[in-house]
Formats: structure tokens, C-alpha cells, sequence
């Protein structure tokens, strides 16, 4: 009787011990290949941007665009901090004033995810509003991919420094630095225009409606919210 309990104990041991190895090597060739998919689409669409955005649209590879989130976030802290500690021009104040770079890393981890979440679930409440098809998870995509210029902040700071004479708030090179640093946000709107279009078939002008109707409903709102919370403070 033990002898058969044994049996089975090691039976069930050997069957457990391989599923777990099966599941683990799935787990990491799916880690790999997203990780690997995401520098794909985030590289294609700079060059093929209509294409890429109709792809993803139907495609709608999720974990590549997460990671795709999370390397543009890091891209974008790192290299706006990098070059402000230089003396170059950036957009984003909050960045720029994070007391440590240790807050700049968990900025770049927890802040963009969520943004992206936030970003999607309002433009396509929005385009629903104008007439689109509920397709909110194709767009959670394409906005993820449209982000893709920001994957080259962080190179673009590293070269504008080391060439520098002596840091960005002088020189040639501190006006390239400050025309990219608006250019590269322009394209990532352009990129979202287009995301939005191709995910709900939209006209251009539809699709610009889209994308600004929650900023020119939303910069009244929270300076209201500010104007209140002063008052009462």
C-alpha cells in the first residue's frame, strides 16, 4: 500500500515539476517576444505611420504596447531630466522639479501606464460621443504605438549634451535640443490623430475633434477646480 502511495506521490511530483517547467518557458518566450514586438511597432510606425496604426488597430497586440508604454515613459523622464540638469529646454514641469532621480525612475514606471489607461478610456468615450464603434481596446493599442516618438528623447539628450559647449542653455545645439523637444510632442499628437482615425474610421477633421475636445473641455475645468480649492484653502 505504501508502496503504491510512494508511486503515485512521485508520479504526481514528475507531472507537476514539468508543467511548471512548460509554463515557465512559455511565460519567459512570451516576455521575450513582446519585449521584442514592442521595438517593432515602436520603430515601423515612425516610418510607416497610416499602415502600422490600421495594423495595430486590428491587430491589437496589447503586452507589446505595454511594454511599449513603459519604455516610452522611461525614454521621455529620464531623458527631459537628463537634459534640464543641463540646462536644456523641457515641456514637462512636474519632470523637471521631481526633488530626486529616484522619483524621476518610479514617475517613469507607475505615471505613463496609467496615462495611457486614462488617455484611451476618455478619447474613446469621446469618439462613441461623435458616432464611432465602441473600440476601445484597438485604440488602447494604436495610442500606445502613436506614443512611439518619445522613445527617442532619451538618445536625443544623450547626444545634444555630449555635444554641448558647455550645456544646453548656450548654443547651437541648445536650439536644436529646443526644436526637437516641441517636435517630437507635435509628432506624438500628429501620431494620435491618426491613431484615432484609423481605429474608427474617421474623417481627419473627426479625428482632430476628438483629440482636442478633451483639452478644450478639460484646461476650463481644472483651472475652475484650482480657482475653488485656493478659495477654500
Amino acid at each position: 500500500m505504501m508502496e503504491r502511495v510512494g508511486i503515485v506521490w512521485n508520479w504526481l511530483g514528475e507531472a507537476t515539476s514539468k508543467l511548471s517547467s512548460k509554463w515557465h518557458s512559455a511565460v519567459q518566450t512570451r516576455f521575450v517576444q513582446s519585449f521584442l514586438e514592442a521595438w517593432w511597432w515602436g520603430l515601423t510606425v515612425l516610418v510607416r505611420p497610416v499602415s502600422i496604426l490600421q495594423r495595430a488597430a486590428e491587430e491589437k497586440p496589447i503586452l507589446p504596447a505595454l511594454w511599449l508604454t513603459i519604455l516610452q515613459g522611461f525614454s521621455l523622464a529620464i531623458g527631459t531630466r537628463y537634459a534640464s540638469e543641463h540646462g536644456g529646454f523641457v515641456a514637462s514641469w512636474l519632470i523637471k522639479n521631481l526633488p530626486s532621480w529616484w522619483l524621476v525612475f518610479l514617475y517613469a514606471f507607475i505615471f505613463p501606464p496609467v496615462l495611457w489607461f486614462v488617455k484611451a478610456a476618455v478619447l474613446n468615450l469621446v469618439a462613441e460621443l461623435l458616432g464611432g464603434p465602441p473600440r476601445g481596446l484597438s485604440l488602447l493599442t494604436t495610442t500606445a504605438v502613436a506614443c512611439s516618438p518619445l522613445l527617442l528623447v532619451l538618445p536625443a539628450a544623450l547626444v545634444a549634451v555630449a555635444l554641448a559647449e558647455p550645456d544646453l542653455d548656450t548654443g547651437f545645439v541648445s536650439h536644436l535640443w529646443f526644436v526637437f523637444a516641441i517636435g517630437v510632442h507635435v509628432w506624438w499628437g500628429m501620431l494620435t490623430v491618426v491613431a484615432v482615425r484609423e481605429t474608427y474610421r474617421f474623417t481627419i477633421a473627426q479625428a482632430i475633434l476628438t483629440v482636442l475636445l478633451p483639452v478644450l473641455i478639460g484646461l476650463p475645468m481644472s483651472y475652475i477646480i484650482y480657482r475653488v480649492l485656493s478659495v477654500v484653502a
